[in-house]
């Protein structure tokens, strides 16, 4: 397969950028807030997940308003296209090749989506969690706290798909990553 040429607007590799770092942050400082309520290490990530948070609200903004390409109604990550075309990426994969599709297409996109999902996730149980009074609300903080939790254990999933495969194309000559990262001409 020949390399598809496309590249991120400004306000795409920000909102890329943002998702990247305070995610990451928000999810290395999460152990400094297990053992304090209202400590340093508590609100150091919760403002992270916060910050996070306006960030995943930025995507999902441009996900119905921004250009044609990062719009949700160009890329269906449930649709029978999508996973076959997924499961030709791994037919690739399995024989030593690098799937090149464009945005969201495949297991790429499929990927993406579920790292959209995991840190809208994230984010939305840590903001409720950091919004309901524990002592007022306990059955519904629980339920929060919970599903927070079950979101933390598939982040390092995420990042190992993510991250892997962004390394895998740039190991095969094409540094996929430069598409995003690359802020100059």
């Amino acid at each position: 397969m020949s390399a598809i040429n496309y590249s991120y607007t400004l306000p795409t590799k920000i909102i890329h950028m943002g998702l990247a770092i305070f995610g990451i942050a928000a999810y290395l400082s999460a152990e400094g807030a297990e053992h304090s309520d209202a400590g340093f290490g508590y609100l150091l990530h919760a403002y992270l997940g916060l910050s996070l948070m306006a960030f995943i609200t930025l995507r999902v903004i441009r996900g119905y308003t921004g250009s044609a390409n990062m719009r949700f109604s160009s890329w269906s990550p449930l649709s029978k296209r999508q996973w076959l075309l997924a499961i030709d990426d791994v037919k690739s994969l399995l024989q030593f090749k690098t799937p090149e599709r464009d945005m969201h297409e495949g297991l790429a996109g499929l990927t993406q989506a579920f790292g959209l999902m995991i840190f809208a996730w994230m984010g939305t149980t840590g903001t409720a969690l950091y919004f309901i009074n524990e002592s007022s609300h306990g059955a519904l903080y629980e339920i929060f706290e919970e599903a927070h939790e079950v979101g933390e254990s598939l982040i390092p999933l995420y990042l190992l798909l993510h991250v892997g495969s962004v390394i895998v194309h740039s190991f095969a000559g094409n540094p996929i990553w430069k598409r995003m990262w690359r802020f100059t001409k």
